[in-house]
C-alpha cells in the first residue's frame, strides 16, 4: 500500500462547484458528507470551500490547501468526488495526485468513487479513469455550450455571454486604503467576506478594476464598476 499504515492526524476536507447554480452541487452538501465521514474516523479536519471552475479556473482555495500540504500541516486531502478537486486535463490532475501521495506522503481519499491511495487498485486503476470523464465531461460542457450560443445566434436570439459582475468600488477601496502589503488573492478573500456566492470576484477582477479607478491617483465616480 502506498501510504495506507500512515495515521491520520488531520485531514484536509476541500469541496468546490463552479457556480452557486451548478445543478446537482452545493459545497454545503459536500461539506456535511465529508465532515460526517471525518467524524466516523475519528480523524481531527479543517474543511475548505470554494466557488470556481475546476477546468479553467485558478482555484485560489485549492491552492492554499496544496501549500499548506507541503508544509505537513495535514496528512490527509479528501474531497467528495475526484472532479470536485479537477477538471482539467488527466495528466495534470493524476500528476497533481502523485505529487501529493508519493511526493509528500498525503493520503488521498475521493469519498463517491471509493478512491483511496492507501488501497492500489483503485489508486493505479481507478483514479485514472475517473481522472480522464472529469475532464471529458468539461470538454463535452464546452462543446455544448458554444453549439447553443451558434444557434442562437442564427436565430438573433443571442445578447452576450455571462452577466457582468460588479465590484463595489468603495468597498475596494477601503480594502486598499488598509491593506498593509497583501497581495490580491488576499484582498479578495476579504472582498467576498459575507457575500454571496454569485457576488463574489477574483482577484484578477479587482486587480483590473483598481487599475481602471487608479485609486491612489484619484478617485472613482461610480460605487458600482461593471466588469
Amino acid at each position: 500500500m502506498l501510504n495506507g499504515n500512515k495515521p491520520v492526524k488531520k485531514a484536509a476536507v476541500y469541496c468546490r462547484c463552479s457556480t452557486s447554480l451548478e445543478k446537482g452541487q452545493d459545497v454545503a452538501v459536500q461539506a456535511a458528507e465529508l465532515r460526517r465521514y471525518c467524524e466516523a474516523m475519528g480523524w481531527d479536519y479543517e474543511a475548505f470551500s470554494e466557488y470556481d471552475s475546476g477546468w479553467k479556473g485558478e482555484q485560489p482555495v485549492l491552492q492554499d490547501v496544496l501549500r499548506r500540504i507541503k508544509r505537513q500541516e495535514f496528512d490527509c486531502l479528501i474531497v467528495h468526488s475526484l472532479d470536485r478537486l479537477s477538471r482539467k486535463s488527466p495528466s495534470y490532475t493524476n500528476r497533481l495526485l502523485d505529487e501529493l501521495v508519493e511526493g509528500h506522503g498525503v493520503r488521498f481519499i475521493s469519498k463517491v468513487e471509493a478512491i483511496d491511495s492507501a488501497n492500489e487498485l483503485t489508486w493505479n486503476v481507478v483514479r485514472p479513469i475517473f481522472a480522464y470523464f472529469a475532464n471529458l465531461y468539461s470538454r463535452g460542457l464546452s462543446t455544448r455550450i458554444r453549439a447553443g450560443i451558434q444557434h442562437k445566434r442564427e436565430r438573433g436570439q443571442y445578447r452576450g455571454g455571462r452577466p457582468r459582475k460588479a465590484v463595489d468600488a468603495d468597498r475596494l477601496k477601503t480594502l486598499l486604503s488598509a491593506r498593509n502589503g497583501s497581495g490580491w488573492r488576499k484582498l479578495a478573500e476579504r472582498y467576498n467576506e459575507g457575500l454571496r456566492p454569485e457576488q463574489q470576484v477574483s482577484f484578477s477582477l479587482l486587480r483590473r478594476v483598481a487599475n481602471q479607478l487608479q485609486f491612489g491617483n484619484g478617485h472613482a465616480k461610480d460605487a458600482q464598476v461593471a466588469a
